[in-house]
C-alpha cells in the first residue's frame, strides 16, 4: 500500500469512527448504561469485574520502568538483546497512549457513566474542563489496549488471535462494569490502533531495515 493510500484509508477510518462514536453518544450509550447499573452494578459478577481490572495499571508501570531500563542498558555501553524488540514497541506505544487519553481527556471533558450519571444524573461534555469524574473520553484502557494490540498484529501475525481475544474481553468487562461508555470505547480504540501503527512505522524493524540497508528478519 502506497504512503498516499494508506493515508486515505486511516482518514476513511476516521470518518467511520466518528459517526459511530456519534451515534452511541446519541442513541446508545445511556441506555446501555442504564440497563448494566440496573442488572449488573449490585452483583457478585460486577465485583469479580472490578477485581480482574484492577491489575491493568500495572501494564502502564511495566512498560515504563522497561524503558528505564533499556535507556540505563544503552548509556552503560552494552547493546539491547534483539527480544527487546517487540517490547519496546509494546511500550512505547503504551506510554504513548496515556500521553494522548489523557489530553484528550482533559480537552472533551465528558462525564463518566457511573457516578456522574447513574448516580448524579449529569452527562455531557464539558471541554477543555476535565477533572475527577468528568474525563472519560476516550476510554484509556481502549487506547492502551489497541496499542499495544496494533503492534502485536504487525510485527507477530502469530499472534493476532489470542491477542485479540484478551483484549476484546478487557473492553467487554470496562463496558459490562459500567467504566465507560460504549462511545468512549470507539474512540479509543481508533485512537490506540492509530498509535500502535504509527509507533510500528516509526520505531519498528521494517524502517530501520530500510535505513540501514539490512535485513533484521
Amino acid at each position: 500500500m502506497t504512503s498516499g493510500a494508506a493515508l486515505r484509508y486511516w482518514l476513511l477510518w476516521l470518518v467511520l469512527c466518528a459517526i459511530a462514536t456519534g451515534m452511541s453518544i446519541a442513541y446508545a450509550d445511556i441506555p446501555v448504561a442504564l440497563y448494566l447499573d440496573a442488572q449488573v452494578r449490585h452483583t457478585q459478577f460486577w465485583a469479580g469485574l472490578n477485581l480482574a481490572l484492577y491489575p491493568l495499571p500495572l501494564v502502564v508501570i511495566g512498560a515504563l520502568l522497561f524503558l528505564f531500563g533499556c535507556g540505563l542498558w544503552l548509556v552503560s555501553g552494552r547493546p539491547l538483546r534483539p527480544w527487546t524488540e517487540l517490547p519496546l514497541l509494546g511500550s512505547w506505544a503504551t506510554l504513548w497512549a496515556v500521553a494522548a487519553e489523557r489530553i484528550f481527556k482533559q480537552i472533551f471533558g465528558r462525564g463518566w457513566p457511573d457516578p456522574t450519571f447513574v448516580r448524579d444524573h449529569l452527562s455531557g461534555f464539558h471541554f477543555l474542563h476535565g477533572e475527577t469524574y468528568w474525563n472519560s473520553f476516550p476510554s484509556g484502557t481502549a487506547a492502551i489496549s489497541f496499542a499495544i494490540l496494533a503492534v502485536l498484529w504487525m510485527v507477530r501475525p502469530a499472534w493476532r488471535v489470542g491477542s485479540s481475544i484478551i483484549v476484546v474481553l478487557i473492553l467487554a468487562a470496562v463496558v459490562v462494569g459500567n467504566y465507560h461508555w460504549l462511545s468512549d470505547l470507539i474512540a479509543g480504540v481508533f485512537l490506540g490502533a492509530s498509535i500502535g501503527c504509527c509507533t510500528v512505522k516509526l520505531l519498528g524493524p521494517s524502517r530501520r531495515s530500510r535505513e540501514t540497508g539490512t535485513n533484521l528478519q
